[in-house]
């Protein structure tokens, strides 16, 4: 790739878990050469970064450091939110510690005891090793987000993703997020637009948006604790952010009812490898035909790995026209 793309390549690479950290990054005077994991497809890797050109050609091992992996004889599955770090599954108490080891900045390890469930989709835990809590504060992109997490949902590994669509966003716009969460994508957003309507029926997750608001001084920008289906806006939102992605197919009408013609919705889905995009396009397009909508894909993507042979995946939909404006 060319060298000015490689920072947001490679970081969009390694969230959807398609880097190979093994080898080390090359490059000549135009081109950056990245490595990625064996037996990947051109048209995988054109998901993660359109224009992308598989090479053959040899790298250096990376240089070794301490690993968990050489702690503990294999390679546990975690992510690191602020100064917790969260296991993927069970694991004995000398992973947690072999993370802490190795992780400085990490003060609890925490271990899911049930999966992402209910109406808010948040997860119990247990303390693995470390203090005692399930609150941190994490730093992504020069914003700040304190959070309980067991209390709200929160993903770091969308950073890049976050960052595609705040870089879009223009100073007259006004944005509906739709499932905000804590507010890591309406934050960032009303830094940018000209105000933001921020939603979520999770009471525990707005109260730690209000929260985050004044952390990062935003003013411009409304916390609404309420199912997205009852609110109503003073004018039609120019974007609106879905990322809700086990069920948002279930509130596409009302995202189409809230965007003007002309506006775009990011619509966020799980989807098998064997699929990837026909079917949920199909479904979208059908579910604008019912909603009097014309729409254009602009834009497809995945986001990350999200299981094996399952990816988190985006779709940037512009509204073309609407019912009520042929009728008129």
């Amino acid at each position: 790739m060319p060298k000015q793309e490689g920072e947001k390549i490679r970081r969009a690479l390694m969230e959807a878990e398609l880097l190979d950290g093994g080898y080390k990054i090359r490059s000549d005077a135009q081109y950056l050469y990245i490595p990625v994991v064996p037996d990947v497809s051109g048209s995988i890797l054109g998901t993660v970064a359109p224009g992308l050109s598989i090479s053959e050609c040899e790298f250096e091992e990376s240089e070794k450091r301490k690993t968990v992996e050489d702690l503990i004889g294999f390679a546990p599955s975690y992510e690191i939110i602020g100064d917790i770090a969260v296991t993927a599954q069970s694991y004995d108490r000398s992973v947690g510690e072999a993370i802490m080891a190795v992780h400085k900045n990490v003060k609890t390890v925490l271990e899911p005891t049930t999966g992402v469930t209910g109406e808010f989709r948040v997860r119990e835990f247990k303390v693995l090793s470390g203090e005692e809590r399930t609150t941190t504060t994490y730093k992504e992109h020069g914003f700040i987000y304190e959070m309980d997490l067991a209390k709200v949902y929160f993903s770091p590994r969308l950073s890049t993703e976050r960052k595609r669509i705040i870089d879009q966003i223009s100073d007259l716009e006004l944005v509906v997020d739709m499932f905000a969460g804590i507010g890591p994508f309406a934050i960032p957003a009303a830094k940018k637009a000209m105000y933001v309507v921020a939603v979520d029926k999770n009471p525990y997750a707005v109260e730690y948006m209000k929260r985050n608001i004044q952390i990062n001084h935003v003013t411009n920008i409304e916390a609404v604790c309420a199912d997205v289906r009852e609110i109503k806006l003073p004018q039609q939102a120019d974007r609106a952010i879905m990322n809700l992605p086990h069920s948002a197919h279930e509130f596409l009408d009302k995202a189409f009812e809230l965007v003007r013609t002309g506006g775009i919705i990011h619509y966020y889905d799980i989807r098998p490898e064997s699929e990837i995009f026909d079917a949920v396009i199909s479904m979208v397009r059908e579910k604008a035909s019912k909603s009097g909508c014309l729409i254009e894909i602009v834009n497809k993507r995945i986001v990350r790995s999200y299981s094996p042979h399952e990816y988190n995946i985006v779709l940037d939909i512009r509204i073309t026209g609407k019912q009520e404006s042929f009728e008129g």
